[in-house]
């Protein structure tokens, strides 16, 4: 339904076929994103009780995972992330937060499997440059 209604919007400068591969690929990572925020939502950590040695119950707290990270570099992860050519973005993503395989997403974006690995290189190549010169500012 997506391609459909976006016919309109396709420039012609790659095959039909890659187009709505893109389309199909970006609309699963963002179903993804939110089955994966929706079922976090349901989690009430307040009624969990965890025993101690002497009989009584204390509340479960559970580690807050924003103390664990500098908030400001995962910021500037996105941003750069976002800043990589489609070409290199797309596998990246497919392999570090939809967790699919070499050969799946080769299959996905019909390309070889050496031209996945290879795109996945240089993202991550341009990702560490791109971080390493945030970092000497």
């Amino acid at each position: 339904m997506r391609g459909f209604r976006g016919i309109s919007r396709f420039r012609g400068d790659c095959p039909l076929r890659i187009w709505l591969s893109r389309i199909v690929v970006r609309v699963a990572i963002n179903h993804h994103r939110s089955v994966s925020r929706r079922l976090k939502r349901w989690v009430f950590f307040a009624d969990l009780e965890i025993p101690n040695e002497d009989g009584t119950k204390h509340e479960y707290d559970p580690p807050d995972p924003m103390r664990e990270f500098d908030r400001e570099r995962m910021m500037d992860v996105r941003k750069h992330v976002s800043r990589l050519p489609d070409e290199f973005r797309m596998p990246l993503m497919m392999l570090a937060v939809d967790g699919l395989t070499i050969p799946e997403i080769s299959a996905v974006l019909e390309i070889p499997e050496g031209t996945v690995k290879s795109r996945i290189f240089y993202a991550r190549k341009r990702l560490a440059e791109a971080l390493r010169q945030r970092r000497k500012k």
